[in-house]
């Protein structure tokens, strides 16, 4: 396990997903960090490979990570290093040629390790690109690092277009790793507690954990997994996570996307139809479970206590999948979300854990402020008619001094 410095740590929380190698164990080792998204970690637990990038335009280094997730498709995490003690630490990797590799999520938590080994010749080919730690920049990230990073993108993908970008040389380094070590994070609650364990084979049960752990600290006295309502003589399940507070009610379906059972090898066109037919069957439960409440059915935690939920105020409704696709055709989604939101008067947001997590960060730790946002979401996306929709961080200088803290902007 490897707990983050105060500036990586706040760094990450910033980042969608992102690339550090820093020192550790008071400058004895080094670690390399890596934040992605869930269905990418399962991948590479599950044997997919993965290989780091490094590019320098001018005095910028640039660095990446590309997971071989999907054959078609893999995902590239970028970023331009701008830290001395991250210059440093990758000269000691190369001299070293192995270090510990560490895998966090959406939620900034470490789900595995093991350790990795480079070969000399990648080693002495990348040193000699690279060259001095003092001939790399350092600082704040400027429009000329933006820029760089722009042309590093652009290399290792020539399919996409970033305005202004040219070629640079790229060195690839694929590493040899060790079998990955799994870590069992436990998660305490007040009225539940789950374990969270990545490769655990019935990866719904787990991603639903991990929706729950991230709500507990907001809801945590209102906040029920596999809640029960009981509609004439029989007994079903609500929904996958319940939360409410005195101003409203949250009901989650969770689809989580299965990389253990499916694998690793199919394709966009095929991951994608697989998500929008789960998202199409967790609308029609979300408006069976609203119609459910409003009928006034009586509703039960696990434990077959009574639960009074709020059913006087706008029922939020999240479809929330472990990753969002770009790919393919859209639009029958959009309209069943739109027709979803008509026939309940309730609203509907489709989000992956990435915006999820991204809207409770920019909640601070507010039932209000989460119940706000979700609304401003939900009508961004009528006002724009697409479900691709991504949150922000809005500054807060009252808070702190940098430009990825505060409350949530849309």
């Amino acid at each position: 396990m490897h707990i983050p410095s105060e500036r990586v740590y706040s760094e990450m929380r910033s980042e969608a997903a992102s690339l550090w190698i820093v020192p550790a164990n008071e400058g004895e080792e080094i670690a390399i960090l890596i934040k992605a998204p869930s269905s990418s970690i399962k991948a590479l637990i599950a044997g997919c490979t993965l290989e780091f990038l490094f590019g320098k335009h001018n005095e910028y280094l640039c660095n990446g990570v590309r997971i071989h997730d999907m054959p078609d498709a893999p995902i590239l995490i970028s970023g331009a290093q701008r830290n001395n003690e991250e210059h440093r630490a990758l000269l000691r990797l190369l001299n070293d040629l192995t270090g510990p590799v560490f895998l966090f999520n959406e939620m900034d938590v470490c789900l595995a390790w093991t350790n990795l080994t480079i070969t000399e010749s990648d080693a002495s080919r990348l040193k000699e690109s690279i060259g001095e730690s003092s001939s790399i920049y350092t600082g704040n990230f400027t429009s000329d690092c933006s820029h760089a990073l722009d042309c590093f993108c652009y290399s290792a993908d020539q399919t996409k277009t970033y305005p202004g970008a040219s070629l640079i040389p790229l060195e690839l380094v694929g590493p040899g790793l060790e079998p990955w070590r799994i870590n069992n994070n436990s998660f305490i609650g007040i009225r539940e507690n789950h374990s969270l364990v990545i490769d655990e084979k019935n990866e719904g049960e787990i991603f639903e954990r991990a929706i729950w752990a991230s709500l507990e600290s907001v809801f945590p006295f209102n906040i029920y997994k596999n809640p029960k309502v009981i509609i004439g003589k029989k007994t079903r399940e609500l929904t996958d996570i319940l939360a409410f507070h005195q101003y409203g009610s949250i009901l989650i379906e969770a689809k989580d996307l299965s990389v253990f059972q499916a694998g690793f090898v199919r394709d966009q066109e095929r991951r994608t139809n697989g998500v929008k037919k789960q998202i199409s069957k967790a609308i029609k439960q979300l408006i069976g479970s609203i119609n459910a409440v409003k009928s006034g059915s009586d509703i039960f935690d696990s434990r077959g206590d009574s639960v009074d939920i709020v059913r006087d105020q706008p029922f939020h409704c999240i479809i929330l999948i472990t990753e969002m696709m770009h790919w393919g055709e859209w639009n029958e989604i959009e309209k069943e979300i739109v027709e979803a939101m008509r026939s309940t008067g309730s609203f509907f947001n489709l989000l992956d854990l990435r915006e999820f997590i991204t809207l409770l960060k920019g909640s601070s730790g507010r039932a209000e402020l989460l119940d706000y946002n979700l609304m401003e979401r939900c009508k961004a996306f009528v006002e724009c008619g697409s479900v691709h929709l991504r949150s922000q961080i809005a500054p807060n200088n009252t808070l702190q001094p940098t430009p990825k803290s505060g409350a949530s902007e849309l």
